[in-house]
């Protein structure tokens, strides 16, 4: 049960937390997660529906404390390494699912915000 936490549970989340935060700052990836998570917050300010997360970024605990996944990877038992590997040097993937009904209008918000040429 969930809601009996004991603190051997929240060091394995510290822990997790800190290899992936290492892994992702190291690797040059804190501005990507950013600009996620300020897409995805828009679209949840915008009342447009988001997809809970899919692919391999689920396996990330850091997407999850950002709310880019609604998916708790430990959890669930999902490998970080699964999405970002520091010996596999590629851009992470996010997939993010919005409605068709608001998709546009993230687009057209990202576009503004960062660029069109960027989109």
């Amino acid at each position: 049960e969930n809601s009996k936490k004991t603190f051997s549970d929240y060091e394995k989340y510290y822990q997790r937390l800190n290899f992936e935060l290492d892994v992702i700052c190291s690797m040059g990836f804190s501005t990507y997660f950013l600009v996620v998570w300020d897409y995805i917050n828009f679209a949840r300010k915008s009342i447009i529906p988001v997809g809970p997360g899919r692919g391999s970024a689920a396996g990330s605990l850091v997407a999850y404390a950002l709310g880019i996944t609604n998916i708790d990877p430990i959890e669930h038992g999902l490998i970080f390494e699964r999405f970002l590997n520091p010996s596999r040097n590629s851009m992470p993937d996010i997939d993010t699912d919005f409605s068709i009904d608001g998709r546009e209008m993230v687009i057209e918000y990202v576009s503004m915000r960062y660029g069109h040429e960027n989109v």
